[in-house]
């Protein structure tokens, strides 16, 4: 079985010319979008719109061979030849993974939207989907779009992930005059949609699964906190605890304060550690997720018996 492939791209946009590129990625996710394997294609602008600071294009196939072939292919070279002027140094840096683990960037709030669009209306949606996009991408706090086509042919949803910096910037794009406006040429080829604001149990605490826009399960979610809040609660107890007791601080503020460090090292320390040492696990693929999931289940509770033992060693009572 093949493995998807990922293409990431990245380039400087000249100063002044950051419009003009928004909507050339929207065109070329319209060319890239009709090409044999294409997956889903993610375009990312500069953290915080800083200008020197590179955008990303992200670029899945279902298979090293259908990348390579996107890379040769004269639409490639055509539509790449409209966006040179437009980047410094006139070249884009590319890196191809094709171990399936391209990974896509984060983001603040995220809305997810699943269009059924009609039969034979997809050249359409395309179009459409380039222009909406091109259009958003104007708006303050825009982070990116990924756009993914039905699974397995043109029939089936189309899934949007939206991202913006921030939710006010998100709710300014979705109740714009201009959106409105775009939507209402959608009767014609969408036959019903729906929008998710993309959340999770612990929001913050574990990443979004790029491919379909929702989060882990909640209780794998569940059990990787409760590996990083575990031992950072009972170091509290032992050592916190008495502190503030002697400070004769009440209780109500000596567990917020005690609240506030526990959230905030799970939030920064451990559970950014977990979640890249059990991707794998949260997002298991193929045939053999179910022997992952099995796996990484046994790996946590023998991490769940050691913290216990080690801290009942180091912290008598």
């Amino acid at each position: 079985m093949s493995k998807q492939a990922v293409l990431i791209a990245t380039a400087r946009v000249h100063p002044g010319s950051e419009e003009a590129f928004a909507a050339w990625q929207a065109r070329y996710s319209s060319v890239i979008s009709k090409f044999p394997g294409f997956i889903s294609t993610d375009m990312v602008p500069p953290p915080g719109g800083k200008p020197k600071e590179p955008w990303t294009i992200i670029v899945t196939f279902d298979s090293g061979e259908a990348l390579s072939a996107w890379q040769r292919s004269p639409e490639r070279g055509a539509i790449l030849g409209e966006g040179v002027p437009l980047v410094a140094g006139g070249h884009f840096g590319e890196t191809v993974s094709t171990d399936g683990t391209g990974s896509v960037p984060g983001a603040d709030v995220t809305e997810v939207i699943f269009s059924k669009v009609k039969h034979g209306m997809s050249n359409r949606y395309r179009d459409w989907a380039a222009r909406i996009q091109a259009a958003q991408a104007k708006y303050p706090g825009y982070r990116g779009m990924y756009l993914q086509p039905p699974v397995g042919g043109n029939e089936g949803h189309w899934t949007s992930i939206l991202r913006y910096d921030s939710a006010e910037h998100l709710e300014a794009w979705m109740n714009a005059p201009e959106r409105k406006e775009l939507l209402a040429e959608t009767k014609d080829f969408i036959e019903s949609e729906e929008l998710m604001r993309l959340a999770t149990a612990f929001p913050g605490w574990v990443p979004i699964d790029p491919m379909t826009g929702e989060g882990p399960p909640n209780w794998k979610a569940a059990m990787l906190v409760t590996l990083g809040l575990f031992p950072i609660v009972m170091l509290e107890m032992k050592f916190l605890s008495p502190i503030l007791a002697g400070w004769n601080i009440h209780a109500s503020l000596g567990t917020f304060i005690s609240n506030v460090i526990s959230v905030g090292l799970t939030s920064f320390l451990t559970m950014p550690w977990f979640v890249r040492s059990f991707g794998w696990w949260l997002f298991p693929k193929g045939p053999k997720a179910s022997a992952l999931t099995a796996r990484g289940v046994w790996i946590l509770c023998a991490l769940f018996a050691v913290e216990v033992i080690v801290l009942w060693k180091l912290l008598p009572w």
